[in-house]
């Protein structure tokens, strides 16, 4: 089935949300630990954000916490917001009432379902437009899903694929052999995709716990950094990792102090369709002047890194709540109507 033949199907479906702006802003965020206050009994691992857990995690701190966020996504301004490290559905329902009410912003569809971490955290995405689609495949047991949604946005298809991949603690083979089976799981979907329509608009975008440069994503994910490399792949599956548009030193979106460096965990890849010019034409094409990592003034500390919000329990300087944003920073690019 052609983009053609799957647009006139999908308007005899109810639901299916067009657009009047030829542009389109997808953002992606790992917001840190967003968990509400209730003990969960089917999830031991949220002892720690409770009142009684060993983070104080009150009512008041939860929800400065949707209040810090609120405000980034509110100056992000996003049409289709995926999401990192959210614990459940109300969360994200608290959310989503939070940005209408504090900053007047409203992402009135939420896509998420529970999943199989360990820690109890998903993915998931706020959205004005209603996908009409969704699939959620994980990869590898205990680990984060993929969350693929399909929109019809301004007549025109979009894929986005959200993804959480393994973190790198503990050891370091087997963390890595994790991520490997992720990314090729991606890679998988993705060439399924693309043979049936070379011209597809697709996402690829989240938290990755590699950095861009790593094999993993380059070579396993097949998400390049070198735009040349995937207009002249003869193959046409390479995506374009946005990335490679920053230079070296500022693709940092994390940063580990326990070892002061910077990691590119985050980032947005795009088919190759959704190159300017490129040949076959993806619907939607990728902005590369817009992308960015987004840092809202308040969001950052005086080293550059993302100002968190958690707990700190130091010898030094004492036990503390830093009651900041996320550890991560965002990331942001616009689409335009091809």
């Amino acid at each position: 089935m052609n983009l053609k033949h799957i647009f006139l199907f999908l308007l005899l479906i109810p639901g299916v949300t067009f657009a009047g702006s030829n542009t389109l802003v997808v953002a992606s965020w790992n917001v840190e630990n967003l968990f509400d206050t209730i003990d969960d009994p089917d999830n031991p691992n949220d002892d720690s954000y409770t009142p009684d857990g060993w983070t104080h995690w009150t009512t008041f701190r939860y929800t400065r916490k949707l209040s810090n966020l609120a405000k980034i996504i509110a100056a992000m301004k996003p049409d289709i917001l995926c999401l990192a490290e959210v614990e459940n559905r109300q969360v994200l329902k608290d959310l989503v009432a939070t940005l209408q009410k504090e900053q007047q912003y409203d992402l009135p569809f939420i896509l998420h379902r529970n999943g199989q971490d360990t820690r109890g955290i998903d993915v998931a995405m706020l959205s004005k437009y209603q996908p009409v689609w969704t699939n959620w495949f994980c990869a590898f047991p205990g680990q984060r899903d993929v969350l693929v949604c399909d929109f019809i946005v301004q007549d025109r298809p979009l894929t986005l694929m959200v993804n959480h991949w393994k973190s790198q603690l503990g050891k370091k083979e087997e963390s890595g052999l994790i991520r490997t089976t992720e990314a090729q799981a991606v890679r998988k979907f993705v060439d399924a995709r693309l043979e049936k329509e070379t011209s597809s608009a697709i996402l690829i975008l989240g938290d990755f716990n590699d950095n861009v440069t790593s094999t993993i994503l380059a070579q396993d994910a097949g998400l390049s950094l070198d735009e040349g490399l995937v207009r002249t792949n003869a193959t046409k599956r390479l995506f374009w990792n946005l990335s490679g548009l920053l230079p070296e030193q500022e693709r940092g979106t994390y940063y580990y102090a326990a070892a002061k460096r910077w990691n590119s965990f985050d980032s947005i890849s795009v088919s190759p369709g959704m190159l300017t010019n490129s040949l076959p034409s993806a619907p939607w094409q990728a902005m590369p002047e817009t992308y960015s990592i987004f840092k809202y003034p308040d969001h950052v500390q005086t080293n550059g890194a993302p100002k968190p919000f958690r707990y700190v329990r130091s010898k030094v300087d004492g036990n503390r709540m830093v009651m900041g944003f996320s550890d991560h920073f965002p990331v942001r690019v616009e689409l335009k109507a091809n």
